[in-house]
């Protein structure tokens, strides 16, 4: 990866409210930006944070967690677990250089005030986090140093800690901020900065095994629905619901359900771990039946439609995190009740009574209706992907086919792109196999 000196301005979009692109390239030249104020520059980190937790990263993680499926062309390859190492230079470029970066600038910027500098950490220890979770060992320590044309690769647990460590730091500059207040633009919506960096930091901290560190941020977490991190989305072609962007206006027919497990487990053609009548309002939220095809909700009121938000943290999420570290720390009553709690959010959600009944599971039945609830609940999230590679795919999702038979593994890591096998000589050698487990996510 060659960082060169980069970025002093945001691209014009930014300072144009409802003009920024939401598209997953984002197509900014770094060779245009100039001195900038840091409360401009946050919105980059923002845009950044969502392009990387709801563009290309969580469509492929979708696929291969066989939520979604490849319909046509490159995403056929996809559904086959055939991997590209040219698919991923700009989803490692933009999110290292558009998010990571930025966000260093605005925290060497000694005008930047706590608030917008706690929420540049908190973004910031995410990306890193996510970008080691995805691909294991990840440049870290001199990743963004304009001065090291070459940074090594840092180990992939001292990354996500080290990510982890920021948002807590962030958490502790942000106060009481409110999302909704629009630091950097109105691109985000939610409760307090320091509830979602909560979440996020639990979600990092459940995915090295620190269940007990997990739990103790999520008790500080998104506390209800309403609070929900989440990204916003108009009518105007750059800024719709990136799903939606991509099945409509970009690449129709690429990306579908059909066959897809997701759909199995809601139209009854699978059995769920825990009875849910409500599956069919599941079903309709998030797919459309189309001649035999299952697609994505794209039309008004689904989960993908041009202004549905996109959840970048949720009540949901925090609850069942809580369910599961509780879990693995021996509380099966806490577990049970954290699940039931998402029962009951999802009886008001859906307004229905009596579709979502509590839980009265123990033992690896409760876990896996723990993990199912969130495998159905998050579906187009990023997490999912790192869930089910965390567990070992505890609750057995299976492979997607390949050619006649069966895929005999599951994708564990995104590839090391080419653009960065060409540019740096540090990266890992030999490079690790596309079906070849992480070392943070190989201990569950």
């Amino acid at each position: 990866m060659k960082f060169k000196s980069l970025f002093y301005l945001i691209f014009t979009s930014l300072l144009l409210v409802n003009c920024e692109s939401y598209t997953e390239d984002l197509n900014n030249d770094p060779n245009a930006f100039t001195i900038a104020a840091s409360d401009l520059l946050i919105g980059q980190v923002q845009l950044s944070f969502i392009q990387h937790m709801g563009s290309n990263n969580a469509r492929y993680g979708a696929v291969f967690s066989n939520q979604m499926s490849g319909g046509d062309r490159q995403y056929l390859t996809l559904n086959t677990y055939s991997p590209n190492r040219s698919n991923y230079n700009r989803m490692w470029s933009n999110t290292y250089t558009q998010g990571i970066k930025i966000a260093r600038i605005i925290l060497d910027d000694e005008t930047s005030g706590q608030t917008i500098a706690g929420i540049a950490e908190i973004l910031q220890g995410a990306l890193f986090a996510e970008m080691a979770i995805l691909y294991g060992d990840v440049p870290y320590s001199e990743a963004v140093d304009p001065e090291i044309i070459n940074p090594v690769y840092d180990n992939q647990s001292s990354v996500i800690s080290g990510g982890i460590s920021s948002i807590a730091a962030g958490i502790s500059k942000v106060g009481t901020s409110s999302i909704a207040a629009g630091y950097g633009g109105n691109r985000l919506a939610g409760g307090a900065w320091s509830e979602a960096g909560n979440t996020l930091a639990a979600r990092y901290s459940l995915m090295t095994g620190d269940y007990t560190s997990a739990i103790n941020y999520a008790n500080s977490g998104i506390s209800s629905t309403a609070n929900d991190f989440v990204s916003l989305h108009g009518t105007s072609l750059d800024n719709r619901n990136l799903y939606y962007q991509f099945a409509i206006d970009e690449r129709q027919d690429y990306l579908v359900a059909s066959e897809a497990y997701s759909v199995s487990l809601l139209n009854g053609t699978v059995a769920r771990a825990l009875e849910t009548p409500g599956n069919s309002e599941v079903y309709a939220s998030y797919f459309l039946d189309d001649g035999g095809r299952v697609l994505l909700n794209t039309d008004d009121g689904g989960r993908f439609a041009q202004t549905s938000s996109m959840k970048l943290g949720s009540y949901v999420e925090n609850q069942l995190i809580l369910a599961e570290a509780k879990f693995k720390t021996g509380n099966e009553s806490g577990a049970l009740e954290h699940l039931n709690n998402v029962r009951a959010d999802l009886r008001v959600q859906y307004d229905s009574a009596d579709g979502f009944p509590d839980s009265d599971a123990s033992g690896n039945m409760l876990l896996k209706q723990i993990l199912e609830e969130k495998y159905l609940a998050l579906i187009g999230e990023l997490v999912t992907f790192h869930d089910l590679r965390r567990t070992r795919n505890f609750i057995g999702v299976p492979n997607k086919p390949t050619g006649s038979t069966g895929a005999s593994e599951f994708p564990q890591r995104f590839l090391y792109p080419q653009s960065e096998l060409d540019a740096n000589e540090n990266i890992p050698s030999p490079l690790p196999e596309f079906f070849a487990p992480t070392a943070v996510l190989s201990s569950y």
